[in-house]
């Protein structure tokens, strides 16, 4: 009788991949950036933008980004 496949053997794989991801996402970094309007009869609203940073503390660091993210919060004047 040979061995049945065990379906475990797929979800490792899969968990190897999904943590390689996102080693390389807190690594480098990602941004995620989009815009949302809301209008009625062609008259704009609302639009929001948005920017969403995802990585790592030492990264930021790395790069200087919580420093921008400090001015930015400030006021930008500073």
């Amino acid at each position: 009788m040979t061995p049945e496949p065990n379906d475990e053997d797929g979800l490792d794989d899969e968990q190897l991949i999904l943590g390689d991801l996102l080693n390389h996402v807190l690594d480098k970094g990602v941004v995620i950036s989009g815009s949302v309007t809301i209008s009625i009869a062609d008259i704009d609203l609302l639009m929001v933008d948005l920017r969403l940073l995802l990585t790592s503390i030492e990264t930021s660091i790395r790069h200087g980004i919580d420093q921008s993210f400090d001015r930015m919060v400030k006021g930008g004047g500073e």
